[in-house]
């Protein structure tokens, strides 16, 4: 699998400690067995979900929390 660039993942996410949390929340999603959105053999679910993400294949909606 091609590994995608962080560049590529901040035009879709451009805070980066969003994407961050956005990779983490998917991360955790396939280690609890959620289906792949993505046809990648890869084992390594960090890249996997880096990879949907910067493909598009999953789109992730970022809200602001007040304090």
């Amino acid at each position: 699998m091609k590994f995608r660039s962080r560049t590529e993942i901040t035009k879709k996410i451009p805070n980066k400690y969003d994407a961050v949390m956005a990779i983490s929340n998917r991360v955790k999603m396939l280690v609890d067995g959620k289906r792949r959105l993505i046809e990648e053999f890869d084992e390594n679910y960090v890249k996997i979900a880096m990879e949907e993400i910067a493909s598009g294949a999953l789109e992730v909606e970022i809200t602001d929390k007040e304090k």
